[in-house]
């Protein structure tokens, strides 16, 4: 898996720093996604983006793809649900980092099926 883009590792990267630095919206709190909370998405997500940007190579294992597959469909979900232009954002930005790094992996396309 050495293929990674580098503008897509950098953006990945970039977006994720400011995701670290910023507060979750309050709108988000009590929010949940197909009966999950919210925060339980996040943290998920948290894990592999960790370990996406850690590897300095944006090396993922198959589990961390399916995982970063699930979450990027239920944060478009989330999306679609939410009024508070804070919540949003926040959502908006963990949605594109989960799309970015899908976009790296090609082979992840056929985890999206449910």
């Amino acid at each position: 898996m050495e293929h990674m883009d580098k503008s897509t590792f950098d953006e990945v990267s970039v977006l994720w720093a400011e995701h670290l630095g910023a507060f979750e919206p309050d709108d988000l709190r009590e929010a949940e996604v197909f009966g999950r909370p919210f925060m339980l998405l996040d943290a998920y997500l948290a894990g592999c983006v960790t370990s996406y940007v850690g590897s300095r190579r944006g090396v993922l294992g198959a589990d961390q793809l399916r995982i970063i597959s699930d979450c990027a469909r239920d944060l478009r979900t989330l999306l679609s649900q939410l009024r508070g232009q804070e919540g949003r954002s926040y959502v908006a930005r963990l949605a594109r980092i989960a799309d970015l790094i899908l976009s790296d992996h090609p082979e992840t396309r056929p985890l999206s099926k449910h």
